[in-house]
């Protein structure tokens, strides 16, 4: 959001004019292959042998063919041939080997029933630095969106936001009761010959591509402390990968195949390191290059490792809503971060959305608001506003850029904006809009959609069971995204199994509200300029 002092009257009037409806274009009809209905599953060590071995047993009648289990964090690691995720826990269980046999077991039934399985890195708090995400993302900007955290916890000042307030709650709520060791930062593992290789592949392409000089920061690693400023803050997360001087991203392809699993999913979404590293003077706009770089060096990372460990295995990617729009970018988000990679690094977006290893590009088309005094509205018009416009006109930017792409829904109540703060811009999920999603993006002619989460209630805190009554669960989302994906499969009629006592995915259930429990794929960024919000929006550019 820009204050008044930056922006006139005139001149946003201009930019809404200058705005049109966008009018969705179909992409080519895909393989069946790559028609796909997924779904994330978030796991916890108390609810996750449950929910996986329900899944398993009934593989072959449930409403989606992939699943995605959440998360692992970058920072993993895994010795090929080990058979423990003592290093590399995605949520199972704790202790003995940490779940291996039984993931790996039920890896198995799902494939044998015609789900794919992929293991994804990343979700939001395994992104999140709350220091720098505070001062970068959200201090910078008094007027955007999440600047309330600051004003509340902070007394309008960031001097007052430190760690005894997670540096004012930026990256979960206080109700979360997180701590600096809930959150975890990618690294990059600048003694590893993998990631020197990875690191001169996006070199060499730079030196053609019009961005800004390359500047890597192998500093940030779990438990040092850095300095910005007068000021010292230890990094978040572990340090074993260091020590063990392994690279985390070559792990990952190694417990992927370990595991028998179909593929891997990159969920990055460092917008406090696009804001740190940003290049050019507040307001804006600015230069997102620096994470262009850095995700693109990741992406080369699993791409050689693949080729190299597991050839059969699929890499796909979730992406923020305003990943492919082109136009300035006015900070607190990732606004064109998959744009520029495909503009400079067309062979990562190749990699994941063609051939035999294609994930597809995952797009977070939700966490979106209508509150177009923050810019959320992408058109620059309220009348196209809802998450059906939205998702309509975000889904577009994909097709504009070539990048073939899903759409993403989520159940239930949205981490943005912060219904504690501003629930009447929320845009949930709800029976018209998930048909007006559906029909108005063709998605039986494009990649097919996921959802985030399989056993998420529909209404869920902090609103409560009665807060947002329009609310669809989980079922109905996967059966109708299915049927249009892959209308004559059998599984489109089928149901996501019920767990008494610790779950439903008809409303309900353990699957919490918002990024917390280890994150979430959303919350991407917000086109919004000057200030971080959601995964959208944003008329100004």
């Amino acid at each position: 959001m820009r204050s008044s002092s930056y922006l006139s009257l005139t001149s946003l009037l201009l930019i809404l004019l200058s705005c049109t409806t966008p009018t969705v274009q179909p992409l080519a009809t895909p393989s069946a292959g790559l028609k796909v209905v997924g779904g994330y599953l978030l796991l916890n060590p108390s609810t996750a042998a449950s929910k996986l071995k329900a899944l398993a047993s009934n593989a072959a009648k449930i409403p989606v063919n992939r699943i995605f289990l959440s998360f692992v964090a970058p920072t993993m690691v895994y010795v090929p041939g080990s058979k423990t995720l003592k290093y590399a826990d995605i949520g199972y269980k704790k202790g003995g080997d940490y779940g291996f046999a039984e993931v790996k077991k039920y890896v198995g039934l799902l494939q044998k029933g015609g789900v794919e399985v992929f293991l994804s890195m990343g979700g939001w708090n395994f992104n999140c630095f709350p220091y720098f995400y505070m001062k970068y993302s959200i201090s910078s900007f008094p007027t955007g969106p999440n600047y309330w955290k600051i004003q509340q916890y902070g007394n309008n000042s960031a001097s007052n936001c430190n760690a005894t307030n997670m540096w004012c709650y930026v990256c979960e709520p206080q109700s979360s009761n997180t701590t600096l060791s809930d959150f975890v930062i990618f690294p990059e593992p600048a003694k590893t010959k993998t990631w020197k290789r990875a690191q001169a592949q996006v070199e060499a392409a730079s030196k053609t591509a019009k961005g800004m000089p390359v500047k890597w920061n192998p500093q940030f690693i779990g438990g040092a402390v850095v300095t910005d400023g007068a000021m010292s803050v230890t990094v978040p997360g572990d340090n074993t990968w260091f020590k063990k001087g392994r690279d985390p991203y070559q792990d990952f392809v190694y417990l992927a195949k370990d595991l028998g699993l179909d593929g891997v999913d990159l969920d990055y979404e460092e917008i406090w390191h696009a804001d740190t590293f940003r290049s050019g003077t507040v307001p804006g706009p600015f230069k997102i290059d620096q994470t262009v770089y850095k995700y693109a060096a990741i992406s080369f990372d699993i791409i050689n490792n693949i080729k190299a460990i597991y050839p059969a295995c699929k890499f796909g990617t979730a992406a923020g809503a305003a990943g492919a729009w082109q136009g300035n970018w006015w900070g607190g988000n990732l606004k064109g971060l998959w744009y520029y990679l495909n503009l400079w690094y067309p062979e990562v977006i190749n990699f994941m959305a063609t051939g035999k290893n294609a994930g597809g590009i995952n797009v977070m088309t939700y966490d979106l608001s209508n509150n177009n005094a923050h810019f959320e509205c992408p058109s620059g018009q309220t009348a196209d506003c809802d998450l059906a416009g939205q998702v309509q006109f975000y889904m577009e930017t994909y097709a504009n850029a070539s990048i073939p792409a899903r759409v993403g829904y989520e159940v239930g109540q949205p981490a943005y904006p912060d219904p504690t703060n501003d629930a009447a811009h929320q845009l949930p999920l709800t029976k018209a809009g998930l048909s007006a999603i559906i029909n108005g993006v063709a998605t039986s002619s494009t990649l097919g959609g996921f959802f985030w989460e399989l056993y998420k209630p529909k209404n869920s805190e902090p609103t409560g069971v009665t807060g947002q009554p329009n609310n669809i669960d989980a079922n109905t989302v996967a059966r109708q995204v299915c049927k249009a994906v892959i209308p004559n499969a059998a599984r489109c009629n089928g149901s996501i199994p019920q767990i008494p006592g610790i779950s439903s995915a008809m409303g309900g259930g353990d699957a919490g509200y918002g990024h917390s429990m280890n994150g979430f794929p959303g919350n991407s960024g917000s086109g919004n300029p000057n200030g971080a919000g959601g995964s959208g929006g944003g008329a100004k550019q």
